[in-house]
């Protein structure tokens, strides 16, 4: 925007023209991180509005709302958007209307107040797919809408679909798109595209995104769009570039959570995953930034690990369910979903409640959620993150002892994974189906698995339940789920009567 227009509105005495040109020089310095130039030049249309004797210009309240935004001050930032809906409905601003609307939006949904803020939205998307709106102000309303859908709204939805219009309006530009805001709408449409399972168009879009914005420096947004890439590499398992990405959205001072965390348990790292997650809930104060990270919290404090034999590097980070603290995550989970009435965070509930009933040893309870969850990503086109809940599918089928409907789930996971390009996380899906059929091949006459007779060997042994825990690294309510398969398997009644067979039998040996 230059800046001669402004002055040339001012010399003219026309406000509303030097209120418009002031707001957008005033975007772009915000999206640049220099916040103070981007007040200076809404200052100027204050001064002239003085100079004029007329009242503060709606462009400079909708200015003055995204500070207020900003402090969490949301019933301020209502007060001085009201009257800019009314100048711009009043005086034939349709931009001006549907921009302090957008704003209004979306200070409901971060005061939690989700059935207001979406249905203003909707009035504002209607106007935007009818073309009642300037270019300029489409590409931000576009990117905004769609950002509040994901940050404060989680409504995957909505954002898909206005993705899709978007993506028709991006196309039928006159020329390429380029600058910061369209910048930013490349991020979002990358995150769709990964979900859905574009994993490589996806990594385009960022990169361009990254790029552009750099180049415009947009701090802000480039933090964000480096954070997406680290998401899109470790989907692809790419550990290494996700890791560096990660790193650069940090600098750029992008929250890293929850995505780092779960890399860091991908590697094996699971008290690196969980400090990072306790830190950054510490410092999350709205519901929905904790409810982003909660899902993760569950995952690491459920997570099982052994030290790794070959280094023995992780013997101090091996890791036990810890499932008071996933039944603490999954309680505030639950509040916060109840408020918001989202698919994907109902989703994200159901998986949490399987894994927690998984790891607390009753795969009865945990199916009903898994298959509730699987249901819902597959409904909503989000290839990767149903496979992954169909693992947990399969856990569940092993443990109530249907091998071929758990070979059947982690089948289909390992074809998904495949057919995307999650490369590491088909091998790990892999992996475990081939040691499911190898524990279909080798039950003998008793029907034990593998692990059924590491137990029964370390009972043999007069091991108690919590000391057979603490060797292969489980719960205590996991050891007790396998000592009662053996006792029923073995036609046992005690554990004495189980280590009498097993010595008897030539089962007091694990392998």
């Amino acid at each position: 925007m230059p800046r001669a227009s402004v002055r040339g509105a001012r010399g003219q005495g026309d406000l509303p023209g030097a209120a418009t040109d002031a707001f957008w020089i005033f975007s772009a310095h915000l999206y640049s991180g220099e916040p103070a130039l981007a007040m200076a030049w809404i200052g100027r249309a204050r001064r002239l509005a003085d100079e004029l004797a007329e009242p503060e210009p709606g462009w400079a309240r909708v200015a003055e709302a995204y500070g207020y935004l900003g402090r969490a001050r949301f019933e301020e930032a209502r007060g001085v958007l009201g009257p800019a809906v009314t100048e711009g409905r009043t005086g034939g601003d349709l931009d001006l209307e549907s921009m302090a609307e957008l704003l209004t939006a979306r200070s409901l949904l971060l005061d939690g107040r989700r059935e207001p803020g979406v249905a203003i939205l909707d009035d504002v998307m209607i106007r935007v797919l009818a073309g009642r709106l300037s270019p300029r102000l489409t590409s931000t309303i576009y990117c905004a809408a769609i950002g509040t859908c994901e940050a404060e709204a989680r409504d995957v939805v909505r954002a898909q679909d206005w993705s899709r219009h978007m993506e028709q309006w991006m196309a039928a530009l006159p020329a390429p798109p380029s600058g910061a805001l369209l910048g930013n709408c490349r991020v979002y449409r990358a995150i769709l595209r990964r979900r859905s399972g574009d994993l490589s168009g996806a990594l385009e879009d960022l990169e361009a995104a990254a790029a552009t914005l750099h180049q415009e420096h947009s701090v802000h947004v480039e933090g964000h769009a480096w954070y997406e890439l680290g998401e899109t590499h470790r989907d692809r398992g790419d550990h290494v570039e996700a890791d560096a990405a990660y790193r650069t959205a940090a600098a750029l001072g992008h929250p890293v959570h929850p995505g780092l965390a779960l890399l860091r348990l991908e590697q094996g790292a699971h008290q690196a995953a969980l400090q990072g997650l306790r830190r950054a809930l510490a410092e999350a104060t709205r519901p929905m930034e904790r409810a982003r990270l909660l899902p993760a919290l569950v995952s690491v404090a459920l997570a099982e690990g052994r030290p790794d034999d070959a280094s023995g590097a992780a013997a101090a980070d091996a890791a036990r369910p810890d499932l008071d603290e996933a039944r603490r995550a999954i309680d505030e989970l639950e509040s916060v979903a109840a408020e918001v009435g989202s698919s994907i965070m109902d989703a994200e509930l159901s998986r949490a409640r399987g894994q927690l009933a998984l790891a607390d040893g009753r795969p009865d309870r945990a199916l009903p959620e898994l298959r509730r969850a699987a249901g819902t990503t597959r409904g909503l086109e989000h290839p990767l993150e149903t496979a992954r809940t169909q693992v947990l599918i399969a856990a569940a089928c092993r443990d109530l002892g249907d091998r071929e409907a758990e070979l059947m789930e982690l089948g289909s996971a390992e074809d998904t994974c495949e057919r995307i390009g999650a490369v590491r996380e088909r091998d790990r899906v892999r992996a475990l189906r081939l040691a499911a059929e190898s524990r279909t091949e080798e039950r003998g006459a008793y029907g034990l698995s593998p692990r059924e007779r590491e137990v029964l060997a370390l009972l043999a042994e007069g091991r108690t339940n919590r000391a057979i825990a603490e060797e292969i690294y489980v719960s205590e309510r996991t050891v007790h789920r396998h000592v009662s398969n053996i006792f029923d398997k073995l036609g046992v009644h005690s554990r004495t009567e189980a280590a009498i067979f097993a010595v008897a039998h030539d089962l007091d040996r694990s392998g």
